[in-house]
């Protein structure tokens, strides 16, 4: 099989680099070929990949076009039986990609990814249920806290521990089957950062294809890696990745009723990290609902 791995980076010159060793360190049972697009890095990233990894395709982007459409830019330029959506801050171990394919090809899934764990070995959840009823009220308001199972980010460990079909997986580590982009397109380009992936696989879903999980095999993930606020940037890049969803798939009156519910789901996330005395924490979602 023919796998094209595409890694969209920015200003991670050092974890791209990491990145690369632990995919390029391994004899690939596949034809793995490893698409790098720079989206308009300030460091020495283009320059390392010139130097130290010649067999890498490189893409330089004078301008950050964002993560979505940075990865559609590779899927464009080449042809391949699986595409492998691939975070700059990931470390590849044992034989995952291969994996991945074998297990793909026996669920005839067009989209799935694997465990992924930190850096310290601790469990990073990457999938959920699709954003809608219980789950997306789940998710607003932290009913998992109350003993609710469903909700858009899954955070239980039992979840990820067998092989089983989900709403959704993220964009860290996403396999992909060429089938999919021919029959629904690529990522929606207006999606800068976050979310992208879970419109992906609901359109997915809808063209009838299987999101699974294979908890069998994992990479490291750092998480944030090319952030300057991470916690910032992501749930920013979470809420109003979910409020366009609503309004690009159900229209404006669903759009404002999920936008007022992100307000409300702010507020009290504010005040109460500020009464439990972390106002860090309350200030970066003062911040987000700024965002949004």
């Amino acid at each position: 099989m023919n796998v094209c791995v595409s890694i969209v980076s920015f200003n991670t010159e050092k974890l791209l680099k990491d990145c690369l060793r632990s995919i390029l360190r391994r004899d690939w049972r596949n034809n793995v070929k490893i698409f790098v697009l720079d989206n308009a890095s300030s460091d020495e990233s283009t320059k390392m990949i010139k130097e130290e990894f010649p067999g890498v395709n490189l893409i330089d982007n004078k301008t950050n076009t964002g993560f979505g459409a940075g990865h559609n830019k590779v899927f464009k330029k080449t042809k391949a039986d699986y595409f492998l959506v691939l975070n700059s801050d990931t470390i590849i171990d044992g034989s995952v990609i291969d994996d991945m394919v074998d297990f793909m090809e026996e669920t005839n899934c067009g989209i799935a990814s694997c465990k992924i764990l930190g850096f310290d070995g601790k469990l990073q959840p990457n999938a959920g249920d699709l954003p809608f009823g219980l789950s997306l009220i789940s998710w607003l308001f932290n009913l998992e806290d109350i003993g609710i199972k469903s909700s858009f980010h899954r955070n239980e460990s039992s979840y990820y521990e067998s092989v089983h079909e989900v709403g959704w997986v993220s964009g860290n580590f996403m396999m992909i089957r060429d089938t999919v982009f021919k029959k629904i397109g690529y990522f929606d380009e207006v999606f800068f950062m976050y979310f992208e992936d879970t419109d992906f696989c609901f359109r997915a879903k809808q063209s009838e294809f299987k999101i699974m999980i294979n908890p069998k095999t994992y990479i490291k993930h750092l998480s944030g890696g090319s952030l300057d606020d991470p916690k910032l940037r992501q749930w920013s890049g979470e809420y109003i990745g979910l409020v366009h969803f609503y309004f690009k798939n159900y229209g404006i009156f669903a759009g404002v009723s999920v936008k007022l519910l992100s307000y409300l789901s702010i507020l009290l996330r504010i005040i109460f990290f500020g009464f439990l005395g972390k106002p860090k924490i309350s200030l970066t979602y003062g911040k987000v609902i700024a965002s949004i």
